[in-house]
């Protein structure tokens, strides 16, 4: 009678336990938790779990609390849609990926077809790094929002910045291969070239994407080009790579990155010596002038030892679901959709944003700085004793571009 009794309540308590895990609202990361990028996943993961931690130390959204689940997509665009079928399975309502265009393209394609197929168990995707325009442009879905400025939002901040940089006449591209890399080499070249025509384009170079593990023979051509300036579209280990080599090589040139804000370059970039000469075009860093930033900052760094403002896609997402979640008093699909549409937040940065309900791309300012040796006392990256100097804040309004997303809506 004893062991009925034990088995009985055993039987009790895993019922109980599957309620709870039931009760969670899942939010699954799709992206390489293997491989050479595994390093920015990381870092993006970390991000994510302190966001929700807050929200769900708060209450959680409509009495749930959040749980992330995270699945390991290998970089790869069909291991991608495999693990979004794993991640509904496992329950989970949305699903983020951040690291390659072409993941999130697979996974947008995806969700497509399995909202079409099971109206009664919908998803959403959350995209928190891609960068790439096309996401809430041709690729544009009901389903899909994108929580960080896309490429040509930043280049036409950088152009705008280069207006104002008169000294810089011979610039040199170098991005790598894939949608992301190409895309943003052409509208550079494109708006750039628009608002400074008498720059002339030394060189353009793509390269293997996390292929490469020594740019020293890119950076001899650099160096011979005459070029005054770099812009490159690398992110990860090659940025990393390449700032070392470029240090090493003593390259005066000064570059303009969109993904040096991110793990493993900062370090590169101090131990080069690249001191004033590697600048920042993004959503923001932590050289920008904000308590609400630097207050947010000072918690993550002191619980993880790492930055959090170098992915703000991560904790503008999560503000913007809670904040819809609680508009539209539901944490059904369809409910937060039409709440996200258009829903006005401020960014870790201290700046206004909203999603533009006609593509649900992120609106919201955009940051120019440089990495130098900053004063002690200053927040830092990676423990280096360097950090961002913001030389410029781009309005929304200069960068908001005309949308060319033709939204199909259920």
């Amino acid at each position: 009678m004893k062991k009925t009794h034990i088995l009985f309540a055993s039987a009790l308590t895993l019922m109980a336990t599957g309620a709870l895990a039931e009760d969670t609202f899942k939010f699954a990361m799709i992206d390489p938790f293997s491989g050479p990028a595994a390093m920015v996943t990381e870092r993006i993961e970390n991000v994510l779990r302190y966001s929700v931690d807050e929200v769900n130390a708060a209450g959680g959204i409509n009495g749930q609390q959040i749980e992330i689940l995270t699945f390991d997509n290998k970089m790869s665009a069909q291991e991608t849609a495999i693990q979004a079928q794993k991640a509904i399975d496992a329950g989970a309502r949305i699903l983020q990926t951040s690291v390659s265009s072409s993941n999130t393209f697979a996974l947008v394609d995806f969700v497509n077809k399995h909202n079409r197929r099971n109206p009664d168990d919908q998803v959403i995707v959350f995209d928190g790094a891609s960068h790439d325009p096309a996401i809430t442009g041709e690729k544009c879905s009901y389903y899909s929002f994108s929580w960080v400025l896309d490429a040509d939002m930043k280049t036409a901040g950088l152009a705008h910045y280069l207006t104002e940089r008169t000294d810089i006449t011979k610039v040199y591209l170098l991005n790598a291969e894939g949608s992301s890399g190409q895309t943003t080499r052409q509208s550079v070249i494109e708006m750039v070239g628009e608002a400074r025509p008498d720059i002339e384009w030394v060189g353009d170079d793509t390269h293997p994407l996390q292929k490469i593990t020594d740019f020293t023979p890119y950076i001899a051509k650099i160096k011979a080009s005459g070029a005054q300036a770099v812009i490159t579209s690398d992110w990860g280990a090659d940025l990393a790579l390449v700032l070392k080599a470029a240090g090493e090589g003593g390259l005066e040139a000064e570059w303009f990155t969109y993904f040096s804000t991110g793990p493993g370059a900062p370090t590169a970039m101090a131990q080069s010596g690249l001191d004033g000469k590697v600048y920042s075009i993004f959503d923001g860093d932590a050289g920008i002038d904000s308590a609400e930033l630097h207050a947010f900052e000072a918690g993550y760094r002191e619980k993880t030892g790492q930055s959090a403002s170098a992915f703000p896609g991560d904790t503008s997402a999560i503000r913007a679901l809670t904040q819809a979640a609680q508009k539209a008093g539901s944490n059904e699909v369809h409910d937060l959709i039409a709440a996200l549409e258009g829903i006005e937040f401020q960014t870790v940065y201290g700046a206004p944003a909203h999603s533009r309900a006609d593509d649900h791309q992120i609106i919201t300012q955009m940051a120019v700085s440089k990495f130098v040796d900053v004063p002690e006392g200053t927040l830092d990256e990676e423990g280096t004793g360097w950090g961002w100097e913001n030389v410029a804040i781009v309005p929304a309004d200069v960068i908001t571009l005309p949308t060319t997303c033709e939204m199909k809506r259920p």
